[in-house]
């Protein structure tokens, strides 16, 4: 058991095992269980490192943040997370992966079912061959604010006593830097002409809602906007809000390329396509998010889901 959350069982040098009920405040439509993800890296990567995230400082005695660089969770036919409901039990298996003393990487297993704690092997786990498993992994950077003190001069800096040289290394090919190169390199691609397929929505980065703790903007936030611009294009294109109700997100990927101030408008370009590579998907959503006044890349997005024919 760990100290500092005492719900979470050390499995290994670089791995964490727990339990959870599925409670209100972690399902639903939206990004409520991605939160959730964020803090099991956060406990995961606390427990194997021995330093504790949510209290870390630099050298120079300034808070630094594990900000999330890359996320990803793919479900499968038997689990999704659209899927969760309240009471459901999970059993969470997670492993950190060692990226120098800036980066970290997390896989995590989550079922429903239970089963034998066992470390994550990422072979296995790239495959997604459990049809009742949901896969998340996460990339994450520490930051510190610059000189400016707002949300947008986010410098690299790595908090006293991180300890990471134990931590396996994950193999090339599944390398998350793969994983964003490929996001970025679909935002750059012309979207099709077809104004049925493509939408641009601006939103004001509110305050009231989007913000975390430490007044960055919440790193589960974009999720939330993306799903709103998302929406929009369903709208748009004749859907009713029934039916993108009834839509499954089979997979979901962010690639986080900066942060942004309250009142900051983000300018939002979501463009659909047919099909996708999760088993299953019959649309693929991306969704480009960049600073309105400036252009300055904010976050590549992108959903795949099935929609079943509705509309």
């Amino acid at each position: 058991m760990n100290v500092l959350t005492p719900g979470l069982v050390v499995t290994g040098s670089d791995g964490t095992t727990r339990t959870e009920l599925v409670r209100p405040g972690m399902c639903g439509p939206g990004s409520l269980f991605v939160g959730q993800v964020g803090d099991w890296t956060w406990d995961t990567v606390s427990a194997v490192t021995d330093t504790n995230v949510y209290t870390a400082r630099d050298v120079g005695g300034a808070p630094t943040y594990l900000a999330f660089h890359y996320l990803e969770v793919r479900g499968g036919p038997g689990l999704t997370v659209r899927g969760l409901t309240f009471g459901d039990v999970l059993r969470i298996d997670s492993r950190a992966f060692g990226f120098g003393s800036e980066s970290v990487l997390t896989l995590h297993e989550i079922r429903r079912t239970p089963r034998r704690a066992g470390r994550i092997d990422p072979d296995r786990f790239h495959a997604y061959e459990d049809p009742d498993c949901l896969y998340a992994r996460t990339f994450n950077r520490w930051v510190v604010r610059g000189a400016s003190g707002g949300n947008g001069d986010l410098c690299s800096a790595s908090p006293v006593g991180f300890r990471h040289d134990h931590l396996p290394t994950l193999p090339t090919t599944h390398s998350p830097r793969r994983a964003y190169a490929r996001l970025r390199d679909l935002a750059a691609v012309v979207p099709p002409a077809d104004d049925r397929s493509r939408l641009v929505v601006d939103y004001p980065v509110d305050p009231s809602r989007d913000l975390n703790g430490v007044g960055l903007l919440y790193f589960a936030a974009y999720f939330s906007i993306v799903d709103w611009a998302v929406l929009r294009l369903w709208r748009h294109r004749g859907g009713s809000d029934a039916g993108f109700l009834r839509r499954t997100v089979l997979d979901q990927r962010m690639s986080y390329l900066g942060n942004a101030d309250a009142g900051t408008v983000l300018r939002v370009s979501v463009t659909r396509h047919d099909g996708g590579d999760a088993p299953g998907a019959d649309e693929s959503i991306l969704a480009v998010l960049t600073d309105r006044d400036t252009g300055r890349p904010i976050a590549v997005a992108e959903q795949q889901a099935t929609t079943g024919g509705t509309r």
